[in-house]
């Protein structure tokens, strides 16, 4: 029963990784969505527009609002690769635990291995033989 629940929390942990991973790959670097939003909202920032003063309100409102919208993606960014680096570090420490286990069984199996020995009039657990008693 504790592997069991230990195999599911090992696979949650595991689900949970791959998918932090998956979107902090999404987010890194120069050529992320994010990168290209915050250089599309420049561009149009920097193009004169000639249209009436209520069309000007409205779309600098819309420019504000997406320049809003991109920090707060940059932001949350920030935040899931706190959390990746995170689940990298207790994915480290978790394999180190996993090889220690690792080894520990492979020693709890060297050393019965040797207990197995059968002795004379017994099994290898040592306990005694059954005797058949026929009809003499």
């Amino acid at each position: 029963m504790k592997n069991r629940k230990r195999l599911t929390n090992m696979l949650i942990a595991g689900t949970l990784t791959a998918l932090l991973l998956t979107v902090f790959l999404a987010f890194r670097g120069e050529n992320t969505a994010v990168a290209e939003a915050s250089a599309t909202t420049q561009t149009a920032v920097s193009v004169p527009i000639d249209v009436d003063t209520t069309d000007t309100a409205a779309l600098q409102a819309q420019t504000e609002s997406l320049l809003a919208q991109n920090a707060a993606y940059q932001a949350q960014n920030e935040e899931l690769r706190t959390a990746v680096q995170t689940l990298q570090a207790r994915e480290a420490e978790y394999r180190s635990q996993i090889e220690a286990a690792n080894q520990t069984i492979n020693q709890l199996s060297a050393q019965g291995n040797g207990l197995a020995v059968e002795g004379e009039g017994g099994s290898a657990f040592g306990f005694p033989r059954p005797h058949s008693h026929g009809n003499h």
